[in-house]
């Protein structure tokens, strides 16, 4: 995923596998797990999925819930 902040007048971005959100920020971690980088929540912007991590949604329902519903 893409991790974008604005720490001064430019937005910058981290790549990251995996993120885990604390009072006062987010920690970021590589796909082995460790830590590579931290954003405080004053200067995060937003968290984007890159396209094969996206998941769908149809009515606010996850469609593999939606699926199991019709069933």
């Amino acid at each position: 995923m893409k991790v974008v902040y604005k720490p001064g007048n430019a937005y910058e971005e981290i790549h990251c596998f995996d993120f885990r959100e604390y009072e006062h920020g987010v920690v970021l971690h590589n796909e082995e797990g460790y830590n590579i980088g931290y954003v405080p929540h004053e200067i995060l912007s937003h968290i984007e999925p890159h396209p094969e991590e996206e998941v769908g949604f149809e009515g606010g329902v996850l469609e593999d819930d939606a699926d199991d519903a019709e069933e």
